[in-house]
């Protein structure tokens, strides 16, 4: 189970830093403790990811509404 466990952990903070390289996630781009990079929120996903990978996700239409402005 805690194999499962920790895959389930280390898949998700590896999505995460994929899928905020590919929406544009730039530190700086918003304010609050959701000013993170693509690493940034990797690692907080991984090392605190019961509180970071919800966060992540309530955060990235943000980012997905600041990054298509500019296209």
């Amino acid at each position: 189970m805690e194999g499962l466990i920790f895959l389930v952990i280390i898949g998700s903070s590896i999505w995460v830093l994929i899928d905020a390289k590919s929406i544009g996630v730039k530190k700086g781009q918003i304010g609050g403790l959701g000013n993170l990079g693509p690493w940034g929120w990797f690692f907080v996903c991984l090392l605190l990811w019961i509180i970071g990978f919800p966060f992540y996700l309530a955060k990235r239409s943000e980012y997905k509404r600041i990054n298509s402005k500019g296209n």
